[in-house]
């Protein structure tokens, strides 16, 4: 079996996001617009500041997985 290079499999959910963002930029006129960055935002808002809630807990010891 071949095995990926380990900076690979960590860079590889941020090169994705990367080429997702500019493939979506391509394909809408619409996408870089700010109505829809600020749309984008506000509806993640809620679960990012989730996120980084649970990630505080779990680095502390709080939660056991």
């Amino acid at each position: 079996m071949i095995r990926k290079a380990p900076a690979l499999q960590k860079l590889l959910p941020f090169l994705t996001l990367i080429a997702l963002f500019t493939g979506l930029s391509i394909g809408s006129p619409y996408f870089l617009t700010e109505t829809n960055l600020s749309s984008v935002v506000r509806q993640t808002a809620v679960i990012n500041i989730m996120a980084l809630g649970m990630t505080m807990i779990v680095i502390c010891g709080g939660i056991d997985l």
